[in-house]
């Protein structure tokens, strides 16, 4: 008798710690943080409802990150029941719905007018890849302030923050040129209600809203994701520069160029010798002016843990469409830079990192552009 009771409390014991722990797997589950479709190593399969000329932003985009990367695609005539992406079309909203599952397919779900809109087209598109929206970095606060108030419900996952994602991912910073940087009346609750602002407003307004093409980090960050051990064994790029679908050379932004981003590209002889320029702890004055061409400038501090101040003190803009004033300051040189347009006078950029990356194009003589600049404690 003694040992059946003992052999039904074993059973007893066995039949609680098995519930004990079934319930704790429903309740914590390992979930995955990118979907499974998106691989370095066999192509992305999609599929089209109808293939209308509102597909385009898609398909050229699918190009474009074939040239860039290392990911490729494989399009389906049928709808695909298990791995890959469905592009559906409606009339009444914009929905994608992202699987991690190996049986379940991601559906991008747009209306038409939104197919037809290169911005949004790409948007949804990178997310469905993984590329997260900027306004849900956990680190987006430096940058932008979210007026959450003015974001209806369903769009709300699209600012709430990622606490936990690769954290390859934030080898880049937040980027004012990503196409996962939706326009500031995004998901709005009613017109004319801003869900963000930049916390240099309103100097990056006209990049947010014109930008539509990937950004060299949005590229990356797909590389970064999914093919990181891709090109383990190759030298390491320069300058934020990263392997983009081969290992034999890096990709590389300007004015860097050559096999791993450590040569500069060519500029006009009237920029003079100097391509780096130290910064002191006293204020120097840079002043670029008649010349045609392109002139870039890289400003360091003379101590690399101090960060460098810049001022654009004067830039006069003699006619319209003849200049370009590109400028990376920020900590990651790879995020785009500020873009300006028009005159401006002392205007100070945040001193975020120990140099500064300046592009001028100029195709008038009468143009000019002074700058001061110094270095300064963190």
């Amino acid at each position: 008798m003694k040992q059946l009771f003992f052999i039904l409390f074993l059973t007893l014991s066995f039949l609680i710690q098995s519930t004990i722990e079934t319930k704790s797997k429903k309740k914590s589950p390992s979930k995955k943080q990118l979907p499974s479709y998106v691989q370095c190593s066999k192509p992305i399969r999609y599929h089209f409802q109808n293939a209308t000329y509102d597909r385009y932003y898609v398909q050229s985009t699918i190009n474009e990150i074939e040239k860039r990367t290392f990911l490729k695609f494989k399009k389906e005539n049928n709808s695909i029941k298990d791995i890959g992406i469905n592009f559906y079309v409606n009339s009444k909203e914009d929905k994608v719905e992202l699987s991690y599952d190996d049986k379940k397919p991601t559906v991008v779900n747009l209306t038409e007018k939104t197919y037809a809109d290169r911005i949004l087209t790409r948007f949804f598109f990178g997310y469905a890849l993984g590329l997260i929206p900027e306004l849900a970095r956990k680190d987006r606060d430096s940058d932008v302030k979210v007026f959450e108030k003015n974001i209806s419900d369903s769009y709300k996952k699209y600012y709430e923050k990622k606490s936990s994602y690769p954290e390859s991912y934030y080898a880049t910073g937040f980027d004012f040129g990503s196409v996962m940087l939706a326009k500031p009346f995004f998901g709005n609750i009613s017109k004319n209600k801003r869900t963000y602002m930049s916390k240099f407003y309103p100097h990056y307004e006209n990049q947010i809203s014109n930008f539509y093409d990937l950004s060299f980090n949005d590229y990356k960050r797909l590389n970064l994701l999914y093919c990181k051990d891709k090109c383990k064994s190759s030298k390491k790029c320069a300058y934020s520069g990263y392997y983009g679908n081969t290992c034999k050379s890096c990709t590389c932004f300007l004015p860097f160029t050559g096999q791993y981003c450590t040569s500069y590209d060519i500029r006009s002889p009237e920029c003079g010798k100097d391509i780096t320029i130290k910064a002191y702890s006293s204020k120097k004055t840079k002043t670029v002016k008649n010349f045609n061409g392109k002139c870039f400038y890289i400003i360091e501090a003379k101590n690399s843990k101090k960060k460098v101040k810049l001022t654009i003190e004067k830039f006069k803009i003699n006619s319209p469409y003849s200049h370009s004033l590109y400028i990376r300051y920020r900590k990651d040189k790879g995020a785009e830079g500020l873009l300006i347009e028009k005159n401006v006078t002392n205007l100070s950029l945040p001193a975020l990192s120990n140099s500064v990356i300046i592009n001028f194009y100029s195709y008038d003589k009468k143009n000019e552009l002074v700058l001061k600049y110094q270095e300064v404690k963190k």
